[in-house]
């Protein structure tokens, strides 16, 4: 990764998050140095910037293809985000992460597959991120996201759980983990 782009960038995002939201950030353990899967709920749009203004290390973030065109695909490309199928093709962006995480790089996913904007806590979650974590050996690190982006509010609050060993884990536990914790992430912080 292009770490002098995604450094100069978190720079500038990390001020304006700061500046806008004042987001309270939460550790309720220490994120592992090597690589891991951050994955946690979404809620806006706002919620990339957000992770990318908190994180201490470069992170690939999964993005909908959709996002990788106009003025938005060279910065996206920069930045080596992995473009998603969301229409249920989505194996390039597996193994492309894959990849990244056997060369002791990180990643990014939203489990959801796209923000929720309904009532419910999360969205059902998808599987790619179990799919990622059993084949790369890679530990994930739920984070829930709670509070508003509302410049009057400053309630917004980023908490990042403890991680979790997918090897501990049959694949369809390791599933029900990873929501489970998501959840109560963001029930101990509403």
């Amino acid at each position: 990764m292009n770490n002098n782009t995604y450094d100069k960038l978190q720079g500038v995002v990390s001020k304006l998050m700061n500046t806008l939201f004042k987001p309270v950030i939460e550790y309720e353990s220490e994120i592992p140095s090597d690589k891991v899967i951050f994955a946690g709920n979404h809620t806006s749009n706002w919620d990339s910037l957000l992770l990318a203004s908190t994180l201490n290390k470069p992170v690939h973030f999964l993005a909908k293809k959709e996002l990788f065109k106009g003025l938005l695909k060279p910065i996206l490309n920069s930045l080596e985000c992995i473009p998603v199928n969301r229409d249920g093709h989505g194996m390039e962006s597996i193994k492309t992460s894959v990849d990244y995480l056997n060369n002791n790089e990180s990643i990014l996913i939203f489990p959801e597959g796209k923000i929720n904007q309904t009532e419910n806590l999360v969205l059902p979650f998808k599987l790619g991120t179990v799919i990622i974590a059993k084949r790369s050996k890679s530990n994930i690190v739920p984070f829930s996201i709670t509070g508003d982006y509302k410049l009057v509010k400053n309630n917004l609050k980023l908490t990042f759980g403890t991680p979790i060993k997918p090897d501990d884990y049959t694949s369809k536990e390791l599933f029900d983990k990873l929501e489970s914790d998501v959840k109560t992430l963001i029930l101990k912080n509403k």
